[in-house]
């Protein structure tokens, strides 16, 4: 294998699909991105057998050929070096040498055959969708996936696709979000697909504002091409919660809260709240809010009061404050409105005013106090 190519192409593309090889690996393959040379074309590739991207930048090819590279080696080299026209050439014992005008770099390959195959993607149905659209339904839920790899089914967001609708919907089983854009359908596809956070975060990261991108769904995996860019993911085959079940509709007590205040206030009186359940109490009574915090440990405490609408009987519930202000921040909104119950039922906060064609619901579970 013998090519040239320009070091701030090879270094952007190498960036690019860097997102997905994992920092370490049990597999040292893993650790390498796939190089294979042809037809006046770089291909390269990385996986974390979860999650596979590629990309193509042009080059200038004299031999054709594969070999696998170790990420930190070539990521480090051609971020350090000046823009200069890097010459790459691999021998039979796959050994790599980099050379350029001020140096040469030899690198030990390894057998491109051990790299892990593109992903087949057998029985893929294809669904197009607004970027725009697709960003704000990734951005809206997928905060509040959980981290837990021991409940695979909550580590990914629930798309629904529906011939009327298309549903994304996350939980860690401490919160909930659900949205659902009405000005979006698959008339050729209905089904439940759970898709990977990391995956959604790196399509958000590359799809352009305008234009639509292409949702290609097969049995086992998801496809999404964009520019020069491929990137698969497996879909996680689990069965997700009957989230739908676990949405009250008997909320009837009605706050209305300025979010940039209930924000301040609950940042304030986080920072004295235990480091571990970050529980804050919320006291609504008669148009006012009272956030509160006590912390034996630390022998600390806070408390703090603002105005908000409410008319309800007095009411208090504990809250993790981490949570509630992600919630709040991921509304668009200048007020939100929340909508509870008892201290031990599923709080719900969405904005004051749902946009067009789009309905948000957030679900909040309370953390029970001591008597």
């Amino acid at each position: 294998m013998r090519f040239s190519v320009e070091k701030s192409v090879l270094h952007n593309a190498i960036q690019q699909v860097a997102k997905v090889a994992p920092a370490r690996s049990t597999l040292p393959i893993l650790n390498c991105i796939l190089f294979t040379a042809e037809k006046n074309k770089l291909i390269l590739r990385t996986t974390d057998l979860e999650i596979t991207m590629q990309t193509i930048i042009p080059v200038m090819v004299e031999e054709e050929g594969t070999v696998a590279i170790p990420a930190r080696f070539i990521s480090d080299i051609t971020g350090e070096l000046p823009d200069t026209e890097l010459h790459f050439d691999m021998d039979e014992d796959l050994q790599v040498e980099l050379n350029t005008e001020f140096g040469d770099y030899h690198i030990a390959g390894k057998d491109p055959e051990e790299f892990p195959a593109l992903p087949s993607m057998d029985g893929e149905q294809t669904i197009s969708m607004e970027n725009d659209i697709l960003v704000r339904l990734i951005d809206k839920t997928s905060f509040a996936v959980s981290k837990d790899e021991l409940k695979p089914a909550l580590t990914g967001v629930l798309f629904q696709f529906r011939s009327s609708d298309v549903r994304a919907v996350a939980t860690d089983g401490h919160r909930l979000v659900r949205c659902i854009r009405q000005d979006t359908n698959s008339p050729n596809f209905q089904g439940d697909v759970i898709i990977p956070t990391k995956f959604l975060n790196i399509v958000s990261s590359n799809v352009n504002s305008d234009g639509e991108t292409n949702l290609q769904i097969g049995e086992n995996h998801v496809k999404v091409a964009f520019d020069d860019s491929v990137v698969y993911t497996r879909i996680i085959d689990e069965r997700f919660p009957d989230y739908d079940s676990v949405i009250p509709s008997d909320n009837e007590k009605e706050v209305l809260a300025d979010i940039d205040e209930m924000l301040a206030t609950l940042k304030r009186v986080n920072i004295f709240a235990n480091k571990s359940t970050h529980q804050v109490t919320l006291n609504f009574d008669n148009n006012k809010l009272s956030v509160a915090t006590d912390n034996p440990e630390n022998n600390a405490s806070a408390q703090e009061e603002l105005g908000v609408q409410y008319t309800s009987d007095p009411l208090t519930l504990g809250f993790n404050a981490n949570y509630i202000m992600d919630i709040l921040r991921h509304l668009d909104t200048k007020e939100a409105i929340l909508k509870l119950k008892s201290p031990i039922s599923a709080g719900l906060i969405y904005p004051s005013e749902q946009q067009q064609d789009e309905d948000i619901t957030m679900l909040l579970m309370p953390i029970r106090l001591n008597e």
